[in-house]
């Protein structure tokens, strides 16, 4: 009985010396990725205040690419993420409240964080979309950028960061997207000016800054992504979508709602897609409609 007891101490002691060797290394790889300093210089964009920029920039922020879902609506950031298993992710506050950034941020910091996804100390931002925002027009960025200045401070100070194991783990061996500061072409983002009118080129430019492409994949399949715990997103090609009609389209990001009457997902940010105007949302069927047809999950 002794011998065998012996075993078994000298087994535990094995697993748990590996447990905690794995734990150490996981720790370091995500400690050293996240902690990777990342020096660009942004292209400047210009910075007007007149009330059509604004107007522009709230546009943007609000309905297309969407700052307000995960800053909040007054722009002074939320707690995103807080249990056991992830620990606790909040988003900055925006404003120039005490706890915001406003106040610090000059206008190349605004550029870094949103168009290249690093904070001023040249780390990675966390689930920030600046892979994104990479294709923002300097136009529109600029507008984004104005807009946020602009809004009135708010006192919320952001919540200290936590990243427990599971994440880290997920980070090290691909069950989370990289921070996009690893994977922006960060010599090659954005241009001068958008796309216009109802076309192809614009409703391909909205999908991008929208977040189409990134929650239901590059091909539009869908299949995997979106927020944890969320259902899978789905096919919004032709293969997916194809026996849609424009006024389905429309009653999808309007009124949260299927052609068959079914309720979508608020996973799906069809409350603020749906703010869009009559010819973004347009542009984005139009576009849609003329990616090549896969399966679920293809691509």
């Amino acid at each position: 009985m002794s011998r065998w007891r012996r075993r078994l101490g000298l087994t535990t002691g094995g697993l748990l010396t590996l447990a905690a060797l794995f734990v150490a290394v996981i720790w370091g790889l995500s400690e050293r990725r996240l902690g990777r300093t990342w020096r660009v210089e942004p292209r400047p964009v210009t910075l007007t205040t007149d009330s059509a920029t604004l107007a522009r920039g709230q546009h943007l922020a609000t309905a297309v690419a969407k700052c307000t879902d995960c800053h909040g609506p007054d722009l002074g950031g939320v707690t995103m993420i807080e249990n056991a298993a992830m620990g606790r992710l909040a988003s900055s506050n925006l404003t120039a409240g005490v706890g915001g950034v406003a106040a610090r941020y000059t206008d190349s910091d605004w550029i870094r964080a949103i168009r290249h996804g690093i904070d001023t100390a040249g780390h990675p931002l966390l689930i920030m979309p600046s892979e994104e925002y990479a294709s923002l027009s300097d136009a529109d960025l600029g507008a984004i950028i104005a807009y946020i200045k602009s809004v009135p401070p708010v006192d919320r100070t952001k919540p200290a960061r936590k990243i427990n194991l599971l994440p880290r783990v997920l980070l090290t061996f691909g069950g989370l997207p990289a921070p996009g500061a690893e994977v922006i072409p960060h010599d090659a983002v954005g241009g001068p000016a958008a796309p216009a009118g109802v076309t192809r080129d614009y409703g391909r430019y909205l999908a991008v800054i929208g977040g189409c492409t990134s929650c239901h994949t590059a091909s539009l399949a869908g299949g995997k992504g979106g927020p944890p715990g969320s259902p899978p997103p789905t096919n919004i090609t032709p293969g997916g979508i194809g026996h849609w009609t424009e006024a389905d389209f429309f009653r999808a990001l309007r009124e949260g709602k299927r052609p068959d009457g079914t309720a979508i997902s608020e996973a799906m940010p069809w409350k603020a897609a749906g703010k869009m105007t009559d010819d973004e949302i347009r542009a984005l069927w139009i576009y849609l409609r003329s990616v090549p047809a896969r399966k679920f999950g293809e691509g």
